[in-house]
């Protein structure tokens, strides 16, 4: 049984943060409903890789979920909507500041029928503050937390992190507080409202740098891909791309001279210390150790430092991760049947549990593939859901 069964969820969220969010809740055996605009749907249905019309990038984000589409700006869509909160645990959206309350479902009009729901809310900014209003996207939200200035090189401009950091952070920390707020609810009988930002989440993660400014009133500088408290902690060059080292003692400063048959590094006093490694690595310690690694493949680093018992790793490509036989011992990539696409191969799940495991073995659903599931089980006729769909009020696949 997983965790989360017997939890519903109706899922306002679309594209990647909110997604993410109620992807992991569906991962762990929620009943996660997700409302689509009719006619539209998600606008991660729309993103690349796509096959045909299709997306993977949206089934990644929305396996094993059910789809209602239905236009919510209409009274009979808010009806149908209503209906389906009554007996719901859980509200998702991660609409702008202000549009649940402009479709009349604020939270204080959702707590009318249903008063001990549990509605969270995520977007750039939040629910509060002086910026609430102004749409925010990953991008601008690295910029502005300082998160982009921390990241890229000292001589480089403030540089983006690869994926979407703010949305996968933002939608964990969201599917993080719906678990809490679940706990809470057990014992209080009472729900709560949630409020994410994604602002928040990238600035929550600047580790010391704020201390740093507080404290001694200065910015840190870029690092790359250093960390200034252990030398050597970087990538250096290899002969078919680049390998991470991490030393973090004396001692295994002398282990990586001997491994790597550096004994003119290892006598060399300026770098006996951590400290004095530091200070020299920019001005000689990193071309020294270059001139060793340029030669060797990154792979025959990987395999010389791991027999000695020090932290290192190959910088990997997207295709050799995949096929890294660690990432398949961990179920990392999992092979789904889905109605769109076909088999497709899709990012498995990080949490493992031993007695409660999440997991899932379908793929996404079709832009209001259960519209007619769950209007049945609300009462609608035939009749009924024929005018419904005339009417353009609803959409079923």
């Amino acid at each position: 049984m997983k965790p989360l069964e017997g939890i519903k969820v109706v899922d306002f969220t679309q594209a990647h943060a909110g997604s993410l969010a109620t992807m992991l809740l569906a991962d762990f055996g929620a009943e996660v409903i997700k409302i689509e605009r009719a006619g539209v749907g998600d606008m991660a249905r729309y993103w690349v890789p796509m096959k045909g019309d299709d997306s993977a990038y949206y089934t990644y984000l929305n396996r094993g979920k059910k789809s209602i589409g239905l236009n919510a700006s209409t009274d009979e869509g808010r009806e149908i909507i209503f209906k389906l909160i009554e007996d719901a645990d859980v509200l998702c959206e991660n609409f702008k500041y202000g549009s649940m309350e402009r479709m009349g479902l604020s939270y204080e009009e959702i707590k009318k029928i249903n008063p001990n729901i549990i509605f969270a809310s995520l977007n750039g900014f939040g629910q509060t503050g002086p910026m609430k209003n102004v749409i925010g996207l990953d991008l601008q939200m690295q910029a502005m937390s300082g998160f982009m200035d921390r990241t890229g090189f000292p001589d480089g401009p403030p540089t983006k992190a690869g994926p979407a950091m703010g949305d996968q952070l933002s939608g964990t920390y969201m599917a993080t507080a719906i678990m809490l707020a679940l706990i809470s609810k057990k014992k209080t009988g009472e729900g709560q409202r949630i409020d994410i930002a994604i602002l928040d989440s990238l600035f929550s993660i600047l580790e010391a740098a704020p201390m740093t400014y507080c404290l001694k009133g200065e910015v840190p500088l870029r690092v790359g891909n250093s960390y200034p408290s252990i030398s050597p902690y970087d990538t250096l060059k290899a002969n078919d791309g680049y390998v991470s080292v991490g030393i973090s003692t004396d001692r295994q400063w002398e282990k990586f001279c001997d491994a790597l048959g550096m004994d003119d590094l290892k006598a060399d006093e300026r770098y006996k210390t951590n400290e004095s490694r530091g200070d020299y690595y920019e001005t000689g310690l990193k071309d020294a150790l270059e001139a060793v690694t340029s030669k060797i493949s990154k792979f025959e680093i990987e395999r010389i430092l791991r027999e000695a018992r020090l932290a290192c790793g190959a910088v990997y490509t997207v295709s050799e991760a995949m096929e890294s036989d660690q990432i398949k011992a961990r179920n990392m990539l999992v092979t789904v049947e889905d109605k769109a696409l076909g088999e497709v191969t899709i990012p498995g799940t990080a949490i493992k549990m031993s007695e409660t495991p999440g997991g899932f073995n379908e793929g996404a659903p079709l832009l209001g593939e259960h519209t007619q599931h769950y209007l049945k089980e609300l009462g609608y006729t035939d009749a009924q859901l024929k005018t419904l769909v005339e009417n353009k009020i609803i959409e079923m696949a």
